[in-house]
């Protein structure tokens, strides 16, 4: 068991370094385009470089509902990566620069604000998944169909129609960028295509840690899947950190978890049609994810800026959170399918 332990954790750490090494050239190609598209930081940071560094997560869910059929680990794998979003990014990227980290009104206003909406909505859909659409002979689980995903997919809308409204007065001097606008968009899609493979490795990593130690795959999903598909997200956010970009840092955090909560969940459900799920389950640890993100608000807020110690904090949080999943979901159950 030993031996085959560390194989499943050789090819997990191999395919966790191939999605962070793709994405950091999906980041790049991003950029380029941004920077030839005349995006200004702030936009890049919530819409571009979120969704280039979420790809993980999308990919993940669309292979789990629709190959594996197993929605609840792409699922659990959104909301632990949002949780790792909000509490180790801002960590790790006030933790790795010198000085604070500010946290401008952007962040604490405009972000906010857009990324509390969106898990408020994530919640009501979850609950009227249950009140009107309870799986046969599972009175607390519910079914998620295509028509319930309307609601997050015009909220998003929204969403890059007021980044647009900054994109439309921003006026970019990088237009001499036309030699590189097709290697850019080469790399793109080269970047993709190995993020795929890698998260397919991964998805068949957890499923077999999950058979070994008989526990549930959502567990997994929500604790190894979601570090090792946030990897992208935590160095683009360190990255822009150390260059002194606090707002993109900031708002990339807020920007993954705005697309992955209204774009990629949605696009689970779609690519299966109709999913199920157990509500005791995920709805603890959605509001889990409210939590911290209200703790995160709170140290934010104190000064517009994060500090060292403010970082430690959101750590610890962090690690309960690990702790806490450990304890209240090993041996759980299996997932609800659909009927």
């Amino acid at each position: 068991m030993l031996a085959e332990l560390a194989t499943l954790i050789f090819f997990m750490a191999i395919a966790t370094a191939v999605v962070w090494k793709a994405c950091n050239y999906l980041e790049d190609a991003c950029h380029e385009l941004s920077l030839y598209y005349g995006l200004p930081d702030s936009v890049k940071g919530s819409t571009v470089m979120a969704i280039s560094s979420s790809f993980p997560e999308l990919v993940t869910i669309i292979l789990a509902a629709g190959i594996h059929r197993d929605f609840e680990l792409g699922l659990a794998t959104i909301i632990g990566s949002a949780v790792f979003n909000i509490l180790v990014i801002p960590a790790a990227s006030v933790l790795f620069r010198k000085g604070t980290l500010h946290a401008g009104r952007d962040v604490i206003f405009r972000e906010a604000q857009f990324y509390l909406i969106s898990v408020l909505i994530v919640i009501l859909m979850l609950s009227f998944a249950v009140i009107y659409h309870p799986v046969p002979g599972n009175p607390m689980s519910g079914t998620l169909t295509i028509s319930m995903m309307i609601l997050p997919l015009l909220f998003y809308s929204l969403y890059i129609y007021i980044q647009y409204q900054e994109v439309h007065d921003h006026k970019s001097d990088n237009r001499d960028l036309e030699t590189t606008v097709i290697r850019s968009w080469g790399k793109l899609i080269v970047s993709m295509l190995l993020v795929t493979f890698a998260v397919e490795v991964l998805i068949q990593m957890v499923i077999k840690l999950g058979e070994m130690f008989s526990t549930p795959s959502y567990f997994w999903g929500a604790t190894i899947l979601a570090a090792a598909t946030s990897i992208p997200d935590l160095f683009v956010s360190v990255k822009a950190a150390k260059r002194k970009l606090s707002t993109a840092s900031l708002t990339n955090a807020f920007g993954s978890n705005i697309f992955d909560l209204l774009v990629v969940l949605p696009a689970g459900v779609i690519v299966a049609g109709a999913v199920g799920f157990h509500y005791p389950r995920i709805m603890p640890m959605m509001m889990f994810l409210l939590f911290a993100t209200v703790a995160f608000l709170v140290l934010a807020r104190s000064g517009s800026e994060l500090t060292n110690n403010n970082g430690k904090v959101l750590l610890f949080l962090y690690g309960g959170f690990i702790v806490w999943m450990g304890i209240a979901y090993i041996g759980s159950g299996t997932p609800i399918s659909a009927s």
